[in-house]
């Protein structure tokens, strides 16, 4: 599992391009799948564009959640 430090806790590092493929996939667009995952919609946009590829385990789970990814190591940077 890649992860993080921030002062505030460890963060999650996730593979951009693997999510922007299941969003696609789900035929979610970023808007959508920031507020099924209650997120922020330019968290997710960047996320995907690599500017900002960690998350909170919260996050991370809402994210995995929305998208329905059971194994969330498919979604983890490698």
């Amino acid at each position: 599992m890649e992860q993080a430090t921030r002062a505030n806790g460890p963060m999650v590092v996730i593979d951009a391009d693997e999510m922007r493929r299941r969003r696609q996939l789900k035929g979610l667009s970023q808007t959508a799948l920031a507020a099924l995952a209650q997120v922020h919609n330019s968290h997710i946009s960047h996320i995907e564009s690599g500017r900002r590829p960690t998350v909170s385990p919260a996050a991370f789970a809402r994210i995995c959640d929305a998208l329905e990814i059971q194994d969330r190591s498919e979604l983890m940077a490698s």
